[in-house]
Formats: structure tokens, C-alpha cells, sequence
């Protein structure tokens, strides 16, 4: 009897491990379909928009300037204007980020202070685009009498932006191990020189990666631009240097084609600039998750 309440138990034993086996796997298939559809989506959505625009796709387009009545406008002016605001944006953005990010991560102490500042940080990254678009009209455009200007929009992007990258050096700096902080004081380094010397170096491909996610919402902007930056490119100086020019974006351009243009080939240059900015997008990311991974090893020796 006891021998058969053995067997009995074993048996149930063994169907329930199967069980779970078979749940696991299922979980497990599951959870990779899910995941492999996001490489799927990525994969359809660019081939498809190759397929719209790689015939718009020519040096006369990449290289040319924009026309306003006419057919055969290019582009030139707006992929220009798009990398000058966003390195404008960049050299503001991430020092007052990250600076940002290392007081309230290492240095703060919990208290009034610090909720202000959180709570702000976390206020300004609500406001929507469109209503900092209208702060920077208001202020850089017709306080400072900027008119619209390249400078005009970096600045309120920065505002826009700096919140998420300050939130993400924040993580950074948190998933460094405090052992590696306690090593460093202990053969006596100081705050400054723990921070720059261990903690940032192993924070390196977390860093990367925020100003990534900051680069790639600066590329698609078109709202705050709109108000700041201008709908315009100079004839006389498409490429200027000075941060106070009209400086139109792709993504602007694109919004204007699509939206006020009355040229003929309008698909032609929206689907083209579409595709332009898609590849810009794409070559920042994968250059600068390359960069973060080589800066990471240099750093700490292993790869993030």
C-alpha cells in the first residue's frame, strides 16, 4: 500500500515538473516572437520607406537648395541646418545635464532641495513641444529679438531635452557598484576624483546612450522649431555659420512640404527627406552606440 502511495506521488510529482516545463517553454516562445517583432517592425517600416524614397535619393537632391514654386528642389540647406542645431543643442545640453545628473546622484542628500529639483525636472518633462516651441517664440524670438534663429531653437530644445538626459546620467551613475566607489576612497581618491576617474568611466555606455535617445528626438523636432527656428533657409547664404540664421530642419521641411508647399513634386521631396532623415537617424545611432562601446572598453576594459 505504501509502495503504490509512492509510485502515486512520484508520478504526480513528474507530471507537475512536465508542467511547468512545457509552461516555461511556452513562456520563453512567446516572450522571443514579442521580442523579434520589434526587429520586424524596424526591418518593414525601413524598407518601406527605401522603397518611397530611394529614387528621390541623387546628389542634385541631397545637395541642392530648396525651391518654392518650382520642381527639383533639393535639400541640402535643411540636412545642414539639422546637424548645426543639434551639435548647438548637444554643447548645451550635456554639460548642464550631466552636471545636473552627478550633483543629485552623488552628492545631494535627500531633503527639500533635492525634491525641488526633481519635482522641476519632472515638470518640465511634461510640457509639450508645441507650448516650449511658444515659450521660445516669446522669449528668443520676440524678448531677445533673435528673430528665428538656429540659436533660438537649441535653445529651447535644450530646455526640451534636458530633464530626460539628466534623468538618464541619474541611472547611469546609480548602476555603477558602490564597491567600486568604497575601492577608490580607500586608496584615497577624493569625491571629484572618484566620480571622474571611476564613476563616469563605467558609465560611459549609459551616457551614450541617453545623449542617443536626446539626438534622435532633436532630429525629429518640428513643433518648438517651427516657432524658433524658422520655415526658411538664406538664398544669399544657405550655409551659414552664424547661430542667429533662419536655420530650417529636414524635419521642418518635411512638415512645410507636406503641409504649405506648392510645388508638383511634393511626394517626391517628402518621401525623399523622409528617407534622409530616417538614414541620419540611424548612422547617429549606430555611430554613437559604436563610440560608446570603444569608450567603454578603453575605459574599464570590458565591453557594455
Amino acid at each position: 500500500m505504501a509502495v503504490r502511495e509512492k509510485s502515486a506521488s512520484s508520478v504526480a510529482a513528474t507530471g507537475s515538473v512536465r508542467a511547468r516545463k512545457s509552461a516555461d517553454a511556452l513562456a520563453t516562445a512567446i516572450l522571443w516572437i514579442l521580442a523579434s517583432s520589434i526587429v520586424v517592425i524596424l526591418a518593414a517600416f525601413v524598407l518601406y520607406m527605401v522603397y518611397l524614397g530611394w529614387q528621390a535619393l541623387t546628389p542634385a537632391f541631397i545637395f541642392g537648395t530648396p525651391k518654392e514654386t518650382e520642381a527639383g528642389g533639393g535639400i541640402g540647406p535643411e540636412i545642414y541646418n539639422s546637424f548645426y542645431i543639434l551639435i548647438l543643442t548637444l554643447i548645451f545640453t550635456i554639460p548642464i545635464a550631466v552636471s545636473a545628473g552627478i550633483y543629485l546622484q552623488e552628492y545631494a542628500r535627500p531633503g527639500t532641495f533635492r525634491n525641488i529639483v526633481q519635482f522641476s525636472a519632472e515638470s518640465l518633462a511634461t510640457v509639450p513641444s508645441i507650448v516650449m516651441g511658444l515659450f521660445g517664440l516669446l522669449v528668443f524670438v520676440y524678448l531677445f529679438k533673435w528673430k528665428f534663429s538656429a540659436l533660438g531653437g537649441a535653445l529651447t530644445l535644450t530646455l526640451l531635452n534636458l530633464p530626460a538626459l539628466m534623468r538618464v546620467t541619474q541611472e547611469a551613475l546609480s548602476s555603477v557598484p558602490d564597491t567600486l566607489r568604497e575601492a577608490s576612497m580607500g586608496l584615497g581618491g577624493t569625491k571629484w576624483q572618484t566620480i571622474t576617474r571611476v564613476v563616469l568611466p563605467s558609465a560611459i555606455g549609459r551616457l551614450t546612450t541617453g545623449v542617443v535617445l536626446v539626438a534622435g528626438r532633436i532630429f525629429g523636432e518640428t513643433a518648438a522649431l517651427i516657432f524658433t527656428a524658422g520655415l526658411s533657409v538664406s538664398v544669399n547664404q544657405p550655409y551659414d555659420l552664424s547661430p542667429f540664421h533662419t536655420a530650417e530642419t529636414l524635419a521642418v521641411h518635411l512638415w512645410y512640404t507636406h503641409s504649405e508647399s506648392i510645388v508638383k513634386d511634393v511626394d517626391r521631396i517628402g518621401n525623399g527627406s523622409a528617407l534622409v532623415l530616417l538614414i541620419m537617424v540611424l548612422v547617429f545611432n549606430v555611430a554613437a552606440r559604436v563610440a560608446g562601446r570603444a569608450l567603454t572598453k578603453h575605459f574599464t576594459g570590458r565591453t557594455s
